[in-house]
């Protein structure tokens, strides 16, 4: 090899070392003075349709892409701090690199960890201010981890979310999401979130619940006594795996099934085989506490 051939190709290396360190401090510099925090505060604000406050630390983030991560993050509750409708431990938010060069933040994905959400204060604490529109945000895609959904003002029901995943996610139009809910259920299929009915309704829906497969039509519905409601099907259905699974399902008598529950379960599951205590039925439907409603 030539020796200017040999200095072009360590040049070649030196400078694509440099590039990643170049694009640190470039973003780095910026993100995090405290114009980039109030940016990104504000397109989050815009993206939730409500006040955003970024309160911990504020850290680069270049792997797995450009972005910010920190502690506290704190949604809503603009006009009264203790009427949030949401706030996590831990946040992650990517952002895309070529609107940095023109002081603007494009979010791409945002990742919450250890938090709650109470959607009964959505309304409550919607719109920046002088607005008096409710809109959920616009994200291309949304993972909570380890979040509780907090289902009145007392903290005291709550049903606490492993893992939830959606993707194109924006208010009355259906996403697709995945979700994982202790001593609960595993599904996956699609949300609409409805804030004018608080009504959250899920279709095309497979659950895993107990070791149990079904699938169809539920929705949640929000408010002072929310219930989850469900219209499915099971190819087979095993009613003593189903009862060890989740020993709350087995009071059945008082209409309000899963006492345990911190909300109303109804169910309704059509049945191809049927299997109790050793007896099998075929062409069942089983019931769960009250018809479920969901119009």
């Amino acid at each position: 090899m030539r020796l200017p051939t040999l200095k072009r190709s360590v040049l070649l290396v030196v400078l694509l070392l440099l590039l990643p360190v170049g694009l640190y401090w470039l973003a780095d510099a910026w993100l995090e003075s405290s114009g980039g925090r109030h940016m990104l505060e504000q397109e989050l604000g815009a993206r939730f349709g409500m006040s955003v406050r970024l309160k911990g630390k504020f850290n680069l983030m270049l792997l797995p892409n450009i972005g910010v991560s920190g502690t506290e993050v704190v949604i809503g509750g603009e006009a009264d701090p203790d009427a949030f409708f949401a706030d996590s431990r831990k946040f992650e938010v990517s952002v895309a690199l070529k609107p940095l060069f023109h002081r603007q933040v494009v979010v791409q994905w945002i990742r919450l960890t250890g938090g709650r959400i109470y959607p009964g204060r959505y309304s409550q604490s919607a719109g920046q201010a002088g607005s008096t529109a409710t809109q959920l945000p616009e994200i291309q895609e949304l993972d909570l981890r380890d979040f509780r959904i907090m289902l009145d003002e007392n903290d005291t029901n709550s049903l606490r979310i492993k893992k939830l995943t959606v993707s194109e996610f924006a208010e009355r139009r259906q996403a697709a999401f995945s979700v994982e809910v202790e001593d609960l259920l595993a599904a996956e299929g699609w949300l609409l979130w409805d804030t004018a009915q608080s009504k959250i309704q899920f279709g095309n829906v497979q659950l895993d619940v107990a070791g149990q497969r079904l699938g169809g039509q539920a929705c949640l519905l929000l408010g002072e006594a929310p219930s989850l409601n469900a219209d499915l099907e099971a190819h087979a259905f095993d009613v003593d795996a189903f009862r060890d699974g989740l020993p709350a399902m087995s009071q059945l008598d008082t209409g309000q099934v899963g006492g345990d529950l911190p909300l109303d379960i109804r169910a309704r599951i059509k049945v191809d085989e049927l299997r109790s205590s050793g007896a099998v039925a075929r062409g069942v439907v089983l019931s769960l506490g009250q018809d479920p409603v969901c119009e």
